[in-house]
């Protein structure tokens, strides 16, 4: 196909993998795709690179760094902010 039917499909992409657009509209992307290899392709890269990234990137914060950082951006109990550096 191509023109402005694979631009909009490309535009609204991560909305329809993640599954946050309108049943009539991702029903209208989906028909897109249905007829449109290039797009297909294309979705199917995006929806298999997501699900690799999803797999394999899914470290678990150790709990003090998290307090940590939690104590940076809100400050001390009672407090302002720290102002030193993350190290």
């Amino acid at each position: 196909m191509g023109g402005k039917d694979c631009d909009d499909l490309l535009h609204e992409l991560a909305d329809l993998l993640h599954g946050e657009m309108p049943a009539d509209r991702e029903a209208i992307l989906h028909q897109h795709l249905d007829d449109c290899p290039p797009c297909m392709e294309r979705a199917d890269f995006q929806a298999q690179l997501r699900a690799l990234v999803a797999k394999r990137c899914c470290e678990d914060v150790p709990s003090d760094f998290k307090a940590r950082i939690a104590e940076l951006l809100h400050g001390s109990p009672g407090g302002s902010p720290s102002q030193e550096p993350i190290s």
